[in-house]
């Protein structure tokens, strides 16, 4: 895997989760967002709850993105390396 961090991962990174919006994560377009949204995670840290809740199990997450919310492989680890790193800082 490349060092190479987007400047969406790396502002998402920068900072506290506080009270984000999904969007912010790091592999969520506009699209994906709104299936988010309406799935009931709004947050970013409700998404990072259902990351936890999987005990961080990537794969599982991933598929779990794709399967129920629509999102693309790209996306999903995406969103699952962002969560990962996030983690890795403030956990």
């Amino acid at each position: 895997m490349t060092d190479y961090l987007s400047v969406k991962l790396r502002t998402f990174l920068g900072e506290p989760i506080g009270e984000k919006c999904v969007s912010f994560v790091d592999g969520v377009d506009k699209d994906l967002a709104v299936k988010l949204i309406e799935s009931g995670f709004d947050k970013a840290y409700v998404l990072l709850g259902q990351y936890l809740l999987m005990h961080k199990k990537e794969d599982d997450f991933q598929m779990w993105l794709m399967l129920a919310c629509g999102a693309t492989q790209r996306e999903a680890q995406k969103i699952s390396r962002c969560l990962r790193e996030w983690s890795i800082t403030f956990l």
